[in-house]
């Protein structure tokens, strides 16, 4: 008995040496994890915009956090009824697609652009073609910004983008 005893606490403490083993390599393997950091700006004539970025994870995308600058005479829109902006992306065949956009409209008060021109941000899982992209696609990217003045007359400028900094972080290091 006492050697049935002994052999079955052998196995217990061998079996958990084993999993014990298993189980703290597999925590401290170092991982291929890899976060990109893209920060974009782009001057336009009548607009600039100021650090928009990109942020790409092993699973999910971020894409905002800019903002844009109006370089005219602010009185122009300060009774403006509508204002969007729109950021385009060229994908993996070589074609722009909408990434982010946003409107802001009013029927009878102003919206306040001026007060109004921080870019929120999108965090979304990979889209289909997402996975193709790399630095060149992001390297690519426009925004249109579409806005009315007091007059009530649409006016649109398109903006190309460029990356002015990068960071590149890798878990395990």
């Amino acid at each position: 008995m006492k050697k049935l005893i002994v052999l079955l606490l052998s196995i217990i403490i061998i079996s958990n040496a084993v999993w014990s083993y298993v189980f703290f390599m597999d925590v401290n393997k170092p991982s291929d994890t890899t976060i990109q950091v893209y920060n974009l700006n782009g001057d336009g004539e009548m607009w600039d915009m100021k650090n928009y970025q990109v942020i790409v994870t092993p699973s999910q995308i971020l894409r905002g956090h800019g903002g844009l600058v109006f370089k005219g005479d602010p009185q122009v829109i300060e009774n403006s009824t509508y204002y969007g902006y729109e950021f385009k992306e060229m994908n993996s065949s070589g074609n722009y697609e909408t990434v982010y956009s946003n409107i802001a409209s009013s029927q009878n008060a102003p919206i306040s652009i001026l007060m109004n021109l921080n870019i929120g941000s999108i965090t979304g899982e990979y889209s289909y073609e997402e996975l193709n992209k790399d630095k060149q696609n992001y390297e690519n990217t426009t925004v249109t910004i579409t806005w009315s003045d007091n007059k009530g007359e649409l006016h649109s400028e398109t903006i190309n983008l460029d990356i002015t900094s990068e960071i590149t972080l890798n878990e395990g290091d």
